[in-house]
């Protein structure tokens, strides 16, 4: 599951414990059988920074972020074939 988020909720934020997505897709998906190593999620985090000004000094976190990303996901796809999910960020 591949979805970006606006602000930050990763592990050691301020808002850690507002991600309702990731268990709520964790859920999801485990009902319908995908858990475990069948099921990644991959996540960049404040998204926002580069077009809200008054977040421009998160924008390095966001560029780190997306960057990290991006390779989870090159890393992901070149050692497995399976089908990935893409959820459009709600907001």
């Amino acid at each position: 599951v591949i979805g970006a988020r606006g602000g930050a909720y990763g592990p050691g934020t301020p808002r850690e414990g507002w991600d309702f997505q990731t268990p709520y897709l964790r859920a999801y998906f485990s009902d319908k059988g995908v858990t475990g190593e069948n099921l990644h999620f991959v996540t960049a985090e404040m998204t926002v920074a580069g077009v809200v000004a008054h977040l421009a000094r998160f924008r390095p976190l966001a560029e780190r972020s997306v960057a990290a990303a991006r390779a989870e996901v090159t890393r992901l796809a070149s050692t497995r074939a399976r089908a990935v999910a893409f959820v459009q960020p709600s907001g």
